[in-house]
């Protein structure tokens, strides 16, 4: 209800269902709806936001096919967001997991580009736009109960935390793809950069060990 009742009309509303995409149990439970929530969210952005309203939402391929856009977003922010992607040439393996070809990466990679990416940064900004927001007033509300006495060396440390990477989390590698959404959430972190050639090969010779047995 919460999802199926969400509009979208100030930019904190993308924020709200940007958050909740963060919940992984989430996403899984109600997939479905907050597919076609994320598609009118995008469809607001580059309306309202960026004044463009010539793009088809969802995008398609030349023969028809479908692109998932709220499947794009969650697995290029796993594998480290666009420019990640882009450097380590994960576009391909993000591609097969989206149930097209390696070769339609650099297509997927132009989509996210096009539909996605200053909506990410905008959201991504004006999420430590907030916490700075928060540290500051943090900060004023000590400085004031300093004056009477509060001993600031008690100072609570997590509004800096939360403005800095996470060095503790685990970074797990994969160089193919899992050909799911969900598997590429949970099998991963950040996958090590893609080799077109030897995921090729790879293929090649499982077809001929196929073709091989009577």
């Amino acid at each position: 209800m919460i999802i199926r009742a969400l509009e979208f009309k100030e930019f904190s509303d993308c924020q709200a269902l940007l958050d909740m995409i963060d919940d992984r149990d989430f996403v899984f439970k109600y997939k479905h709806d907050l597919e076609i929530k994320f598609e009118t969210m995008v469809g607001w952005f580059l309306k309202e936001k960026m004044e463009i309203t010539s793009r088809a939402i969802p995008p398609q391929l030349d023969d028809g096919r479908k692109i998932d856009l709220l499947s794009l977003y969650i697995m290029v922010e796993k594998d480290g967001g666009y420019q990640s992607v882009t450097m380590d040439n994960l576009w391909p393996a993000i591609a097969k997991d989206l149930g097209f070809e390696y070769q339609d990466g650099d297509f997927i990679r132009i989509i996210y580009a096009m539909y996605l990416d200053v909506l990410v940064f905008y959201y991504k900004f004006k999420s430590v736009q907030k916490k700075a927001q928060d540290k500051e007033m943090l900060e004023q509300e000590e400085t004031t109960m300093a004056g009477y006495g509060y001993d600031r060396s008690r100072k609570n440390k997590s509004a800096d935390a939360d403005l800095s990477p996470d060095d503790s989390a685990t970074e797990h590698y994969a160089l193919f793809t899992r050909n799911s959404w969900n598997g590429s959430w949970n099998i991963h972190k950040k996958r090590r950069r893609f080799n077109f050639s030897e995921a090729r090969k790879a293929v090649d010779e499982a077809n001929k060990s196929v073709m091989m047995k009577p």
